[in-house]
């Protein structure tokens, strides 16, 4: 499914240790249950399926047979540890967007005494699935969106097709856009991306992709602003080349490139078309 961004709690990110007892879980699922899926785990007879929904691990399990979990990263560090009351068949571990990729240890405690371990991977599997100029596709847009905004700005869709959730930390434009990002973007650190918490029009701390959906991201530095068309128009012509260049919370880059075409129309006048550099 595709979703709106969501701009992360700094909390979610920083915690990501523990969160309480849920019976009741709804929203997309990211994983199949098939026992191809490498993202569910068929379970054995007491933590009988755990699974990665969004930015949560979520774990059922036989009614009073355990009374604690405790979540072991790669290097053998307690992540999560978490109690299970009486009566709860099922229950989420929030992962966030800030742990170690790679295989965890789940261990089911009873008395003290551990009685069961599965293994869950937890990796995130990204593709930038494609760019659009927001001026095509109005309806798009986040909600409030300005018609300035909407001419100058880009919609950005990322698919995570892994086992673990990420989070988008920075968008730059590179090459013959009208605005290529500045370098100052870097030097203080901002995202490049828009977030749709402020009412203000300002950058996104980062934005949450969750395992096994798609996420629309909106640039928020005016890549296509119909101000620095013109000249891109008179100097580059139908040849131009650009980036998009997308950071993650675990330092994964990823780039796509395109051609950009400046159209002419008249003295005043320039439209743009871009389409994916093969």
């Amino acid at each position: 499914m595709t979703i709106q961004q969501t701009p992360l709690d700094r909390r979610t990110v920083l915690g990501s240790i523990l969160v309480g007892i849920t019976t009741g879980l709804a929203g997309c699922s990211a994983l199949s249950d098939s026992d191809d899926d490498p993202s569910t785990d068929p379970g054995g007879e007491i933590i009988q399926s755990v699974t990665v929904e969004g930015l949560e691990l979520v774990v059922e399990l036989e009614r009073d047979a355990v009374d604690q979990l405790n979540l072991i990263d790669p290097s053998g560090e307690l992540f999560a540890q978490q109690t299970i009351e009486s009566g709860v068949s099922k229950t989420a571990i929030e992962i966030g967007t800030d742990y170690p990729v790679g295989e965890y240890e789940l261990l089911g405690l009873a008395d003290e005494e551990t009685v069961e371990t599965t293994s869950v991977t937890l990796e995130p599997d990204l593709e930038l699935t494609e760019l659009r100029l927001a001026r095509n596709y109005p309806e798009e847009m986040y909600e409030g969106a300005r018609d300035s905004s909407t001419e100058a700005e880009a919609i950005l869709s990322v698919t995570n097709r892994g086992t673990g959730p990420t989070a988008a930390t920075a968008l730059r434009f590179e090459g013959d856009v009208p605005f290529p990002t500045h370098e100052s973007y870097d030097e203080a650190g901002e995202s490049g991306i828009y977030d749709p918490e402020n009412d203000f029009g300002a950058d996104a701390e980062s934005i949450a992709l969750p395992a096994g959906e798609t996420v629309l991201i909106y640039s928020n530095t005016r890549p296509f602003s119909p101000a620095g068309t013109r000249s891109k128009c008179d100097s580059v012509g139908q040849g131009g080349q650009f980036t998009i260049r997308l950071s993650t919370s675990h330092s994964i880059d990823l780039t796509l490139d395109y051609v950009i075409h400046y159209l002419g129309t008249a003295p005043d006048d320039c439209e743009i078309d871009i389409e994916r550099d093969s």
